[in-house]
């Protein structure tokens, strides 16, 4: 239970960082997709979100979770202010407030991010001193974005 949680807030961060987006941060950075992706290779996780994404029916659902991830890798590239991981996650739970993601919906789709995030040790505590460290950890979702990008 505790697994779909964290993973929804942090859909539902991706879903605030989505809308700020779109109020001038980097939304001339993130290009709209226009067609189902192809499977990602990267690693067996992503390969595995690519085909759960590939499920979703609704465009609009599709472009926004791929806007969601692609803003949360430029924001975490860019942001300074954060010092650390776990600054992150407030952020996710305000959206999971102020939105909301229905989890449940594309509950395949939910299940597989959380591996993926698993996989790449996302819970476990970094220093975002450097900017290094933040492009680090900015590659998770830049992972994301790109096996949810479709052409």
């Amino acid at each position: 239970m505790i697994k779909y949680q964290h993973i929804t807030n942090i859909l539902l961060g991706l879903l605030l960082i989505y809308f700020a987006s779109s109020f001038g941060f980097s939304a001339k950075l993130v290009p709209e997709p226009i067609a189902k992706k192809t499977v990602a290779t990267e690693t067996p996780e992503l390969k595995k979100v690519t085909e759960e994404f590939n499920k979703i029916e609704s465009k609009d659902d599709r472009v926004l979770i791929y806007k969601l991830f692609a803003g949360a890798a430029e924001y975490l590239n860019n942001c300074q202010t954060m010092t650390e991981t776990s600054q992150f996650d407030p952020l996710l739970g305000k959206v999971q407030t102020s939105y909301g993601w229905d989890r449940e919906r594309y509950s395949a789709f939910t299940d597989v991010v959380s591996d993926y995030l698993i996989s790449m040790d996302y819970e476990t505590p970094k220093k975002l001193e450097t900017k290094d460290q933040r492009k680090d950890f900015a590659k998770i979702f830049q992972g994301l974005a790109e096996a949810t990008k479709y052409e």
